[in-house]
């Protein structure tokens, strides 16, 4: 019998497309959600499906859920599906660890992996140095940085996550055109946090891949064609290309300075010159996956079997497959007409051949359907309840986990 693998969030994209890549790589999935309708539960590739407590709500709940699934079940390892259940479960490893498989670094890896402080300092010692930041303690400090450096400025915090009672609080990333904007903003933002230049030239361009005893396992790259929303968000169209000349030794020299292993995302500028500049790190699976599995490197599948010592073979993905969030797409279609750009509302519409969708998949409609379905319940709770229902609508009704087969 195939091995049966567990993985949290399967409301997200990225949960989703490695669900998939698992399944068609001959893994059984199991995929827990912290609501309904969960995409990942409406794909034909999830064989058990799972509802636990919100890890942004109350860490202890969600970490005692996972424990008490992992217990009834054999389970041949575990895959955090976001940032959030990435830290809760590496921070609890002691209730889980001996349960399955968690393939994590040590917590101090983990951390580190997690800090966008010390992205700065090994980004530039491998050679992918960030665009021009200063690191800022308060609003004071980041006017004075953002005097330096020039509007716009991208505001970011140290760490994406912070404890907020028993849970944990999102920080975003925010690009601030001008001075009563920032001042307005940088208080939101935990000290400390980074105010950096905002480069308006070059691509978006992402550098995925698996990292295991220092050796890369497999490695994408793709450059990003569009954004939602822009210009600073999450890829809504991107497509695959040849690794350039020497930038996988640097990737692989960043992830070792830092320790990590496992899947990840690092995201880049790709500056004149053939420079690049390292803007984020993801050290989890990312929403995009689908596109690498598509490409020809299953990155769930290839980390699964190293960690049960399949001896997986390094791969590297082919280029000119392409990538496609349909959302964010329909989004940034209607941003650029109301603008009237149709040149560029144009591009938007323009099909293209080895197209791979975030959602949708002719043998698997599924997780399309759910996804509309979760987006109109939203849509209708907000117009009814105002703000207040983001936090209505994550709640779990009660503690024990429920399971469908």
């Amino acid at each position: 019998m195939s091995a049966r693998v567990l993985i949290t969030d399967a409301e997200e994209r990225a949960v989703l497309g490695a669900c998939r890549g698992l399944s068609s790589a001959g893994y059984r999935v199991s995929a827990a959600a912290r609501v309904r309708p969960a995409a990942t539960h409406w794909s034909r590739f999830c064989s058990e499906r799972l509802l636990l407590p919100d890890v942004r709500e109350s860490v202890p709940a969600f970490v005692d859920g996972l424990e008490e699934v992992l217990r009834g079940g054999e389970y041949a390892a575990l895959i955090p599906g976001s940032d959030a259940s990435v830290l809760a479960i590496s921070e609890h490893r002691d209730q889980l660890e001996h349960l399955t498989r968690l393939g994590l670094p040590s917590q101090e890896v983990v951390r580190r992996s997690v800090d966008k402080l010390v992205l700065l300092e090994v980004a530039a010692a491998a050679g992918l140095p960030a665009p021009d930041s200063r690191v800022c303690v308060d609003t004071e400090d980041a006017l004075f940085a953002a005097f330096e450096l020039g509007f716009p400025v991208a505001v970011k915090p140290a760490q994406s996550f912070l404890p907020s009672g028993e849970g944990v609080r999102q920080q975003r990333i925010a690009i601030v055109p001008d001075r009563a904007t920032l001042a307005r903003v940088a208080p939101e933002f935990g000290a400390p946090f980074i105010v950096q230049r905002f480069e308006r030239g070059g691509f978006l361009f992402s550098c995925t891949g698996v990292i295991a005893d220092g050796r890369l396992l497999a490695l994408t790259t793709s450059r990003v064609r569009r954004m939602w929303p822009p210009p600073g968000g999450m890829h809504t169209f991107s497509e695959t290309v040849q690794v350039p000349p020497g930038l996988a030794s640097r990737v692989r020299a960043l992830l070792a300075a830092l320790e990590w292993q496992g899947i990840f995302q690092l995201q880049m500028l790709e500056l004149e010159g053939g420079r690049f500049a390292v803007i984020d790190l993801n050290p989890r699976v990312f929403a995009s996956v689908t596109l690498d599995a598509h490409a020809g490197a299953n990155l769930p599948a290839i980390w699964c079997d190293w960690l049960l010592d399949r001896m997986p073979y390094p791969v590297r993905a082919r280029p000119g497959v392409r990538y496609r969030w349909e959302e964010g797409e329909l989004c940034h279609l209607l941003w650029q007409l109301r603008r009237h750009r149709f040149r560029a509302a144009a591009s938007v519409l323009r099909p293209h051949r080895r197209v791979v969708h975030a959602w949708f998949r002719l043998t698997d409609p599924g997780p399309l359907v759910a996804r509309a379905l979760y987006l109109g319940f939203r849509a209708i709770k907000h117009r009814t309840f105002g703000d207040s229902t983001e936090a209505n609508e994550n709640t779990f009704d009660g503690f024990a986990p429920r399971r469908s087969v």
